[in-house]
């Protein structure tokens, strides 16, 4: 195994942590080969349009050079002056390309089914194309990424664009800290969400809590996020 494919053998489960905010996958890295890795979150939020729960359900399996399939669950429950419950799945695949000793480019394609969250007028199945720049670092001797993309949604009468930038430290042994800005924009949607979490690695099994607030101004949002990621 060559020495960025060992980075990436240990990058890759710092990189999933961006995934701790919808959408999650694993940005620019892609497992190694016969590498699975499940990434669950779940979300309260309060604001303008109620009270939201959400519960997005992420696995990824590594198929070597740089390839790799995931499949997404998602569902939300809206309690405000109706209530609206949703789920959708998102079944991707992707290809790494690795640049230099630590950076890494990648593209995904997905296809959609079931019902959408991104809004009442978007119905039926569609596709998702991604594409995705990520670098590792060492700050004070600790392991740390970034991770920037931008993606394009398409579903029945509605079109979406996303675009974000994450970052992680692991800022101690079995301790990861990370911080993600994200915007969803298209028809009369927009949004601009920020996320702080911190995970702990424990007998193998990564635990965390976030918070996650609306900073886009055009509306109030925020709440507490949990996350899990085991990886196989």
């Amino acid at each position: 195994m060559g020495e960025f494919q060992l980075k990436i053998r240990r990058l890759a489960p710092l990189a999933c942590l961006a995934a701790g905010a919808s959408p999650a996958h694993a940005g620019a890295w892609s497992l190694p080969e016969g590498v699975q890795q499940w990434f669950a979150t779940i979300s309260r939020e309060r604001g303008d349009f109620g009270e939201a729960w959400r519960a997005d359900d992420f696995s990824e399996f590594g198929l070597g050079d740089g390839w790799g399939v995931n499949i997404k669950l998602e569902s939300e429950i809206r309690i405000g002056s109706t209530y609206d419950d949703k789920s959708g799945v998102r079944l991707g695949v992707q290809k790494a390309f690795g640049l230099g000793d630590r950076g890494s480019i990648a593209i995904q394609a997905s296809v959609l089914a079931g019902e959408s969250l991104d809004g009442i007028e978007c119905l039926g199945e569609g596709y998702e194309v991604r594409a995705a720049l990520g670098t590792s670092f060492q700050l004070w001797g600790r392991e740390g990424f970034v991770n920037a993309e931008s993606g394009h949604r398409v579903r029945g009468g509605c079109e979406r664009t996303v675009t974000e930038l994450a970052a992680g430290l692991n800022f101690a042994p079995d301790w990861n800290f990370t911080l993600k800005v994200w915007n969803e924009g298209g028809g009369e949607a927009g949004v601009t969400k920020l996320e702080t979490s911190v995970m702990r690695d424990i007998w193998g099994v990564g635990v965390g809590v976030g918070w996650r607030e609306e900073i886009s101004g055009n509306f109030e949002e925020k709440g507490w996020v949990l996350n899990a990621r085991v990886r196989f």
